[in-house]
């Protein structure tokens, strides 16, 4: 009986520590969550459980941003996870922004609209979530996750991230980011902007929705890489030697201007730049397999031409820019804005895109009012596409580089502001 009583009491018991067990081990996986979160919050700046609940409302269209199970906050940006098999997960070609070509007769406009209306959702999307206070400084991000082959003939489909910053929570500001930053996301894609060519910042986001809502793209040309840089300066991204060049350079244009600083603060490195530049253009003269164009503006408070204007490169004109790069001379002060007035009257009555290269110490005070009136500089290229990038003679001599000093950060800053970049161009 003692037995019998025993068991049932054990069999009493065991359901109770069974139950207490169970409500130990949900206490300990709500407060390992908890910190957690609370980590996540504190490595990131951002309430990351307000945010994924925010972004599940019915006013944000999150299939426009990176997937909320396969990407986190982190250092204030909103990002994909660093797992290779997380890339290959989150890809869709059933969700994101349909970047797609507008048919140029104009009969079928489904692929433009469609296009309009995603971009305009992911504006829309940004506005509403920055209606919230804890997110009024966030805006779309360089980070993006795009299709490895095109959903269609037509286009591709691409998925934004995010971040945060203090400055953003004015608007012109986040708006002219934004706007940067789905103009790269465009070009990353095959594409260009047809139209709207110009963005005003001060318009802000109902702005930014109008540039939306009258979006046309067209395909790029497919980049032209050179197996040796045409003309000058960057010899310096090949090896020093006879040997066959180790690094490539692509221009993604058939036209392109060498902006050449030949302030006196360039001294140091003039003649190494110059006799690189004279080696590289006589190699090249055999080296075209289509036509290209280009030209040399040298400047220092003011600004000279070599040719005149974007030519055809052939033997004679080639020639012509050797003995230019022989005869210059440096000295003088530095100013970026006299070179870039005489390129852009170059480009707008060439009538074709431009990829513009600066070389510079950056040691100019013109950089701030270049950013400043950045739309008015556009302008006078009169609608033509251009791409900027910059180089300091630093980065000749160093693998991958990145800005380092707030010089370089400033010409980094240039260059995005013109869809371009600063360092070596990959």
């Amino acid at each position: 009986m003692q037995r019998i009583m025993f068991f049932y009491n054990a069999a009493g018991v065991m359901p109770l520590f069974t139950n207490y067990y169970k409500n130990i081990l949900r206490l300990w996986e709500k407060i390992r969550l908890k910190n957690s979160q609370s980590q996540t919050t504190e490595n990131s700046g951002v309430d990351e459980p307000l945010f994924r609940n925010r972004m599940q409302q019915p006013d944000i269209v999150s299939e426009l941003f990176l997937p909320m199970g396969h990407a986190t906050w982190e250092n204030g940006h909103f990002s994909l996870k660093k797992e290779k098999e997380v890339m290959a997960q989150a890809e869709t070609k059933i969700s994101g922004v349909r970047f797609q070509a507008a048919d140029p007769s104009g009969e079928n406009q489904e692929a433009e609209r469609q296009c309009q209306q995603d971009v305009l959702n992911l504006i829309q999307s940004l506005i509403q979530l920055r209606k919230t206070s804890a997110f009024s400084n966030i805006v779309l991000s360089e980070d993006i996750l795009k299709n490895s082959q095109s959903v269609s003939q037509l286009g591709t489909r691409v998925k934004f991230g995010l971040y945060v910053e203090p400055k953003f929570a004015h608007e012109t500001h986040a708006a002219a980011e934004c706007h940067r930053n789905i103009v790269q996301a465009v070009r990353k894609s095959g594409f260009v902007v047809d139209s709207p060519k110009t963005f005003e910042p001060k318009t802000g986001m109902a702005g930014l929705s109008q540039w939306a809502n009258e979006l046309q793209l067209h395909r790029r040309k497919m980049p032209l890489w050179l197996l040796l840089l045409p003309l000058f300066l960057l010899l310096l991204f090949l090896l020093r030697d006879c040997s066959p060049p180790s690094l490539f350079v692509p221009i993604e244009t058939q036209s392109f201007i060498i902006l050449m600083d030949k302030s006196s603060s360039m001294e140091a490195h003039f003649p190494m730049v110059q006799e690189e530049a004279r080696k590289t253009l006589e190699s090249m003269k055999s080296s075209f397999f289509s036509t290209h164009y280009a030209n040399v503006i040298a400047y220092h408070a003011s600004a000279t031409t070599a040719l005149g204007e974007i030519k055809e490169i052939n033997n004679e004109t080639a020639q012509q820019l050797i003995q230019f790069l022989d005869n210059l001379k440096a000295g003088g002060g530095t100013h970026l804005r006299s070179g870039i007035q005489l390129a852009a009257k170059e480009v707008a009555a060439h009538q074709k895109p431009t990829t513009l290269i600066i070389l510079t110490d950056g040691q100019d005070a013109s950089l701030d009012q270049i950013l400043q009136e950045r739309n008015a500089i556009l302008k006078q290229f009169k609608g033509v596409d251009i791409i900027v990038h910059t180089l300091t003679p630093r980065v000749f001599d160093v693998e991958n580089p990145k800005p380092i000093n707030n010089i370089e950060s400033k010409l980094n800053e240039l260059a995005k502001a013109f869809n371009g970049q600063f360092g070596e161009v990959k």
